[in-house]
C-alpha cells in the first residue's frame, strides 16, 4: 500500500513538473466559462452580421490595422454583401472547447477551435479553424483573433505578447458536402 501511495505522489509530482516546464496555464472554471461564452457571442455576431458586437470582441490591434472600427465594419458589411451576391451564406459557427492556454505577462492566451459551416455552390462548405482568445483582466473579459490569416512568423507583429510555446493550430483545407 505504501508503494502505491509513493507511486501516486511520484506521478502527480512529475505531471505537475511537466506542466510547469511546458508553461501551460490551467484556466479556472470561471475563466473557461467566460472565454467559451464570449467566443460564442463573437461567433453569433459573425453569423448575424452584428459588427458592433463583433468589434467589442475583436483584438484592438486588428481594429487599428483595419483603419478603425467604422472602416472595419464597413469592410465586413461589404464582404458579407459580396458573399451573399455570389450565393454563399453562413450556416453556423460552432465554438469548441479550449485546447491550450498560456500566460504571458499580465495576459492569458487560449486557443479556441471553431467550425464554420456555409451554404453555397450547391452544398455545404465546412472549415475548421481556431481563435486566439486574449484576456488582460485575468480571464473575465476576452478579445479574439482568427488564426486563419496568421503565420508563426508574423504573429508577434500583431500580438506583441503572444507567448512562445503556444502553437497556432495548422490550417486545414475546407471540405465540401454536395447537396443531394
Amino acid at each position: 500500500m505504501r508503494s502505491f501511495k509513493l507511486l501516486v505522489v511520484f506521478v502527480l509530482f512529475f505531471s505537475g513538473y511537466a506542466d510547469a516546464q511546458s508553461g501551460m496555464y490551467q484556466l479556472s472554471a470561471a475563466q473557461h466559462a467566460a472565454v467559451k461564452k464570449q467566443a460564442e457571442t463573437t461567433a453569433n455576431a459573425i453569423i448575424t452580421g452584428n459588427f458592433k458586437v463583433l468589434a467589442k470582441y475583436t483584438y484592438p490591434a486588428i481594429i487599428q490595422m483595419s483603419g478603425g472600427e467604422a472602416k472595419m465594419n464597413a469592410t465586413m458589411k461589404k464582404g458579407m454583401e459580396q458573399m451573399k451576391a455570389q450565393g454563399f451564406s453562413f450556416k453556423s459557427l460552432t465554438i469548441g472547447n479550449i485546447t491550450q492556454a498560456k500566460k504571458s505577462g499580465s495576459e492569458i492566451f487560449a486557443i479556441v477551435p471553431d467550425v464554420l459551416s456555409m451554404n453555397g455552390n450547391g452544398g455545404t462548405i465546412i472549415a475548421r479553424s481556431a481563435l486566439i482568445a486574449i484576456s488582460a483582466d485575468n480571464g473575465k473579459n476576452w478579445v479574439f483573433v482568427d488564426t486563419a490569416p496568421l503565420q508563426k512568423e508574423n504573429i508577434t507583429k500583431i500580438i506583441p505578447n503572444y507567448p512562445a510555446g503556444l502553437p497556432i493550430p495548422e490550417r486545414s483545407q475546407p471540405s465540401f458536402i454536395q447537396n443531394h
